[in-house]
């Protein structure tokens, strides 16, 4: 793979770049977005809260009745017909209800994730404002009214909290334009690399015929006679004038190679 790569470095080296400066831009361009919850709590009726000697303070009277009554109102606060009213009032942002998690109690947690600080507060004040409100009319909907004594109430017991940046789904971003580019990287050079394979095969194709047989070299040689080999030449006997003629050279004596004092003085 890396030998391919280096090979269509032409290629390689900008979807490198590429690869590299999406999950960047992402991380620049892609605004963090912020998390805030509220916790609400279903109270008893002041009928049910003053009933059987009881002192009437609601939060000594939770009964298991309200924890069914808190399911319901979560989903019909997750419907599509709540989102369109929450966006009638300014809830614009994904807002979720769902029963507080590891509660004893009928308890709500409602959230409101967006990229403003200051708008997601305020969303969810009106998220919170709005569950208490669809309490009210899931329990006025019936044929017959109810006495006010007998309805359910509801309490903001956990206000919205300062909105935190959830990085969650940033990195999520950022890995996502990551693999993009990786994607791009290896479609580019495979992808070059394949083309031109093909056209490689295409070009040896094209020249099969006109090329010249390729000799096989597990020819058996002991089987050739050499008497049948005829090797023609072709001299041209013009030619053989022109050639440097052999120089027969005769050997001298040995005597001529001894080495001989030649000034007389030395003598």
């Amino acid at each position: 793979m890396l030998r391919v790569m280096l090979r269509r470095w032409y290629v390689a080296a900008p979807a490198l770049i590429v690869a590299i400066a999406l999950p960047g831009a992402a991380w620049t361009m892609i605004a963090p977005k912020y998390l805030t919850t509220s916790t609400i709590s279903l109270l008893n009726s002041s009928a049910a809260s003053s009933a059987n000697q009881r002192t009437g303070n609601p939060f000594l009277a939770f009964d298991s009745s309200l924890t069914p009554m808190a399911d319901f109102l979560a989903r019909r606060l997750s419907s599509d017909q709540s989102a369109a009213d929450l966006a009638a009032r300014g809830v614009v942002d994904p807002a979720a209800a769902a029963l507080a998690s590891n509660a004893s109690g009928p308890f709500l947690t409602l959230t409101v994730t967006g990229k403003n600080q200051a708008t997601v507060l305020s969303e969810l004040q009106t998220f919170d404002q709005y569950a208490i409100d669809q309490l009210a009319v899931i329990q006025t909907s019936t044929n017959a009214a109810l006495p006010t004594s007998t309805l359910i109430r509801a309490v903001v017991v956990v206000p919205p909290q300062l909105p935190t940046a959830s990085k969650k789904t940033k990195y999520e971003d950022v890995a996502g334009a990551g693999v993009v580019g990786l994607g791009i990287l290896f479609l580019s050079v495979f992808g070059m690399e394949a083309m031109a394979l093909r056209r490689a095969r295409d070009r040896a194709a094209a020249q099969g015929p006109h090329r010249r047989p390729v000799i096989s070299s597990s020819i058996d040689t002991s089987t050739i006679d050499s008497s049948s080999i005829d090797l023609d030449l072709d001299l041209d006997p013009e030619d053989e004038g022109e050639t440097e003629p052999w120089i027969d050279i005769e050997p001298l004596p040995l005597e001529h190679l001894v080495t001989t004092d030649h000034d007389p003085g030395t003598r």
